[in-house]
């Protein structure tokens, strides 16, 4: 895999290059920063002739992105909402002179933390509790969809990342996904693991690859929904 870069009209676009047969162009949030996954043998005049095509597409698109609200972050007070498998969480927030620690009791979080901690201090102890809970999630699914999808997870992991949901080392037999989806319904946290435990029995997003996941779990068009909510 190759990384270019390619600069239009005062944009500097980051273009991957793949074993795929056609062009793929996203455009992220929160400044609406564009990427291309791009084949191997396409040449960057032909992808700036493809860019040139849809330009008045991608200045409306990066427009909309760019106009969005911007999400503030977490001040970590009582009465704050987060949220858990879906379901929206209340926090209260307690000194103790005890461990930091959070105890979940029915839709309320129980933060306990020192005086004076930091609210990034508390956003980082939820982070914690957010990656155990997805930790202690995890082997079930892995084992669930190994048997039906009849493959071999070797290793997996949790982290943060900011424009995929999941990621897949065929060779090693390694998933990576991202802690965010512990905030989403569990049927998108199913739906992604699928779609990275599909790519090691087909590693392109082909014909083939969607009909694996149409066969394995017929309803992820409609949970793939709930990633973007």
């Amino acid at each position: 895999m190759a990384i270019d870069y390619l600069e239009f009209d005062g944009m500097t676009i980051e273009i991957e290059r793949k074993r795929i047969k056609n062009l793929h162009l996203r455009i992220y949030p929160p400044a609406g920063q564009v990427r291309i996954s791009a084949p191997l043998r396409l040449s960057m005049h032909s992808i700036g002739q493809q860019l040139e095509a849809k330009r008045d597409w991608i200045h409306k698109q990066r427009a909309r992105i760019q106009a969005l609200p911007v999400r503030s972050e977490p001040t970590m007070q009582t009465g704050e909402l987060h949220f858990f498998l879906g379901q929206a969480l209340v926090l209260n927030i307690y000194e103790t002179a005890t461990a930091a620690r959070i105890n979940r009791e029915d839709n309320v979080l129980q933060v306990y933390v020192k005086p004076n901690t930091t609210a990034l201090e508390k956003y980082n102890l939820l982070q914690r509790w957010y990656r155990k809970e997805m930790e202690a999630l995890l082997p079930d699914l892995i084992t669930k969809w190994q048997a039906i999808i009849r493959v071999h997870v070797a290793e997996w992991g949790i982290k943060v990342m900011k424009t995929r949901w999941g990621s897949c080392n065929i060779r090693a037999h390694r998933i990576w996904l991202n802690l965010t989806l512990i905030k989403k319904p569990i049927a998108c946290l199913e739906s992604v693991l699928v779609h990275e435990m599909v790519h090691l029995l087909e590693k392109n997003h082909n014909a083939r690859f969607y009909s694996l996941m149409d066969k394995f779990m017929p309803e992820w068009r409609d949970v793939q929904l709930g990633l973007n909510g």
